[in-house]
């Protein structure tokens, strides 16, 4: 498994892939993530190696997202290493959310033909993949902002650089 760290305004953000794809995208706003991180891949005994120049493709978009270019991340191949299957319906169906719009909880519910809302939130709060799965689209019925793992200031800056 590969990783980078890249810098972004938003701060830094750790980045690991696989062979198959991308597995996570995470803020490291928080100073204990990175000890976070590194002991989630301990334990599952995955070995990380740095290494920049596997992310040039991965750099690239999140840079022009940063830009306030509409950027597609549906391209990036996928390695779920965490998640069960329902989270992982969850996020597959999130990622499908275009750049600039919203939906809700419970419009994913619906999707998926799942009646509890509150469970998608669960899922959305494991999302292992900040902008590539973009849970940051994803308000409440009532149009409130709702949670989101990597704060509020976060989530609302997000759906400002997304706006037209």
């Amino acid at each position: 498994m590969f990783y980078t760290i890249l810098d972004f305004p938003l701060g830094k953000i750790f980045l690991a892939k696989s062979e198959k794809g991308l597995s996570l995208a995470s803020s490291l706003k928080n100073r204990n993530r990175f000890e976070e991180i590194t002991e989630f891949f301990k334990r599952k005994s995955i070995l990380l190696e740095l290494q920049r120049k596997e992310f040039h493709r991965e750099e690239k978009l999140f840079s022009q997202y940063f830009e306030g270019k509409k950027e597609d991340f549906t391209s990036l191949p996928l390695d779920f290493i965490s998640g069960t299957p329902y989270q992982r319906k969850v996020w597959l169906e999130t990622r499908k959310i275009p750049y600039g719009k919203t939906q809700t909880y419970k419009f994913i519910a619906e999707k998926l033909n799942h009646r509890g809302y509150r469970s998608i939130g669960q899922a959305l709060s494991q999302n292992p993949l900040l902008i590539v799965i973009p849970c940051h689209r994803v308000l409440s019925s009532d149009g409130s902002i709702g949670g989101f793992t990597g704060g509020l200031d976060l989530k609302k800056f997000l759906l400002r650089l997304e706006k037209p």
